[in-house]
């Protein structure tokens, strides 16, 4: 008994890890794992949505594949810009509050986007799509690692990346649905206003984020944060939950009584007691915080990070620039092999030489516009994004046998030497098996960056420095996506050869990358 009071006594005031260790791992952080994975499958979904608009759309808004590269381009800015806000949002408000608005945001952009008839308002629409997705996709990993104690949060995350590749294949199979059914065209050729099958496959997945918000409803603010904006005695409320849910026991048997704030070098705030005992937490004065942040600044641009974060910024700029890019165009080529097949049978061609006849006979107007996309072009993506599955699944069980950076580097070269191969292909089937091995590497290369970022910088400036690298590489898929817009029609090669030269340089600069186990990491 006396042991018991002892134990009790000295959980009392705990630190927030201890206090997450006591309320337990099980029921509460799986059902959070499902929503949460669910928030993140519908991230996949919006964000390649306009993947089957490009070919759907064509008609409607007589798009150049210029056009394309444009539309393709503006969500990634919106994304760019929102990244900041809905950050400062989830530090004022919270990560829950935050992540809803981001879903409702990117749901209502795309109802507006399936409803406006220019192609300059649905630029505008899709602009804000990516400006709220960014929100939920950025949020949901910290907010769902707030739940989790140290000893299960990797495991748990990687698990959480997974959805990811479920929102890739749900995407063709809801496309296939709704854009090649002529019972979805709900107005009539020619009328004024248009609302045909693609506009209903747009507005079609901005329902699954209004009912991911409903998923998470039920769960509470992360308790991380509540304490952090001095609500303790509300993350002392979750953390009971939580216990209650995993334990089944009553919230008086939960063994911690108050949290103490855990310092984390300079920006934490200043401990102290109040007249009942409880912890409380004064902020740092102003003065405190810009000393702090200038020199978390001043580190990450001193050698040696400045050049490991100029490293990390030129691989993801260049891992973006390709894998966004044909992951977004990828349905586009599909399509042009089937026009290309019906035009010319049994001619055998290359990616760039299918893209410059189609474009030709296009302008000699020998083919009609396409109403609808060929049934292959749906099993062609779905193939591509089930074939991701195995490398997911493969790079979780081995990443720590074969090491983080002889992965990456390996990753970086054989994806570079796919998307090179793309130049050598000579039928829509090799075209098909070389983008599937392409996707099925590149797809998890930028999760083993990101890996080792965290192992190669102090936890001080590892936040900061994957942020810049996060920008760059969406810089890359911006840039990315305009050129190969600009270039495919007749000069495809040009941006295949960038893809490959920019994928192998960067693999063979990751050589250099200092041994990215924790211990040995810089100091």
């Amino acid at each position: 008994m006396e042991e018991h009071v002892e134990r009790k006594e000295r959980l009392q005031r705990a630190p927030f890890e201890t206090a997450l260790h006591h309320a337990g791992y099980g029921c509460f952080q799986w059902l959070l794992l499902m929503s949460c994975g669910a928030v993140y499958a519908v991230c996949a979904l919006s964000t390649t949505t306009l993947s089957f608009v490009l070919p759907a759309a064509e008609c409607d808004f007589n798009l150049s594949s210029s056009d394309k590269g444009r539309l393709t381009a503006t969500p990634l800015i919106g994304m760019c810009v929102g990244s900041y806000f809905w950050g400062n949002l989830a530090d004022a408000r919270g990560r829950r509050k935050a992540i809803i608005g981001a879903l409702l945001l990117d749901a209502l952009a795309a109802f507006l986007s399936s409803l406006v008839q220019s192609f300059p308002a649905f630029l505008a629409c899709r602009f804000f799509s990516g400006f709220g997705i960014i929100g939920a996709t950025g949020l949901i990993f910290p907010y769902f690692g707030d739940f989790l104690s140290l000893r299960h949060r990797d495991v748990m995350l990687c698990r959480l990346e997974v959805f990811w590749t479920f929102g890739t294949i749900l995407l063709p199979g809801i496309a296939w649905l709704i854009i090649q059914d002529p019972r979805f065209n709900v107005t009539a050729e020619g009328a004024d206003f248009q609302y045909t099958s693609w506009r209903v496959f747009v507005a079609a997945c901005g329902i699954p984020s209004l009912l991911v918000v409903l998923l998470l409803l039920p769960f509470p603010e992360s308790p991380r944060y509540l304490l952090y904006v001095n609500k303790a005695e509300q993350a002392l409320q979750v953390l009971q939950r939580i216990f209650v849910v995993n334990t089944r026991l009553a919230e008086k048997d939960f063994p911690v009584e108050s949290m103490i704030s855990v310092c984390d070098g300079e920006e934490e705030e200043v401990v102290s007691a109040d007249n009942n005992g409880n912890e409380t937490k004064s902020p740092l004065t102003w003065n405190q915080r810009w000393n702090a942040f200038w020199n978390r600044k001043k580190m990450l641009v001193t050698p040696p990070y400045i050049g490991l974060l100029v490293l990390c910024c030129f691989v993801d700029f260049g891992l973006m620039f390709s894998y966004y890019t044909l992951m977004m165009w990828f349905p586009d080529l599909f399509e042009r092999f089937s026009q290309f097949s019906s035009l010319f049978p049994g001619v055998s061609a290359g990616v760039c030489e299918v893209s410059a006849n189609v474009t030709r006979t296009e302008l000699m107007g020998k083919q009609e516009c396409p109403q609808t996309i060929d049934d292959t072009v749906y099993i062609h993506t779905l193939v591509v994004a089930l074939s991701c599955v195995p490398t997911a699944l493969w790079v979780g069980l081995t990443i720590n046998w074969i090491g983080k950076k002889p992965m990456l580097v390996f990753m970086l070269i054989s994806s570079g030497l796919a998307a090179l191969g793309l130049n050598l292909v000579r039928s829509s089937l090799q075209n098909l098996l070389l983008s599937c091995v392409f996707e099925a590497i590149v797809s998890c290369t930028e999760a083993v960056l990101f890996c080792v970022i965290c192992e190669i910088f102090p936890t001080k400036v590892a936040a900061t420095a994957m942020a810049v690298t996060v920008m760059c590489g969406r810089v890359g898929a911006i840039v990315g996506n305009v050129v190969f817009g600009a270039l495919v029609d007749q000069h495809c090669i040009v941006p295949i050869y960038m893809f490959g030269a920019l994928l192998i340089t960067s693999g063979l600069l990751c050589i250099i990358l200092p041994k990215s186990t924790r211990p040995e990491r810089p100091q």
